[in-house]
């Protein structure tokens, strides 16, 4: 059943077969939500400021073991898929400062942009990436 609470729910589209990345998934999952609870109670307070700094930290964190596991494949689109890592982290990078200096911050576009990004980079950029992975001798 759905969290209502939930900007992204958790499930099977997103497992990728790797404990590893799919526990930092599933982490990543949840940060996006907490976010969106804060930001869905228009508490744009220290409380969404800490939810959006915690959620973009741990992305680079994320991003540069997920990129680190798939080079040790050589997988020839990993270039690609560290430039659509950079690019989540500019545009995020650039909500959180509108949010820090009290600009206004187009919440609506942020979660969609979130959502949208979280759904298609792990169900279908991850994926491709263990795809690829397994024809070059990923363990199973």
């Amino acid at each position: 059943m759905k969290n209502l609470e939930d900007l992204v729910q958790w499930g099977p589209e997103f497992e990728l077969g790797i404990p590893e990345l799919d526990a930092q998934h599933r982490a990543l999952i949840g940060l996006a939500n907490r976010l969106f609870v804060e930001l869905k109670k228009k508490r744009h307070g220290k409380e969404a400021k800490r939810a959006v700094a915690e959620l973009f930290r741990y992305s680079a964190t994320h991003f540069a073991d997920e990129e680190a596991y798939f080079k040790t494949f050589s997988i020839p689109n990993i270039e690609e898929h560290r430039v659509s890592h950079a690019a989540f982290m500019a545009r995020a990078s650039d909500f959180e400062d509108r949010l820090s200096s009290g600009k206004p911050a187009e919440t609506a576009e942020l979660l969609s942009f979130l959502a949208a990004w979280i759904k298609h980079h792990i169900g279908s950029e991850d994926r491709e990436l263990v795809r690829i992975a397994r024809r070059v001798g990923f363990p199973e």
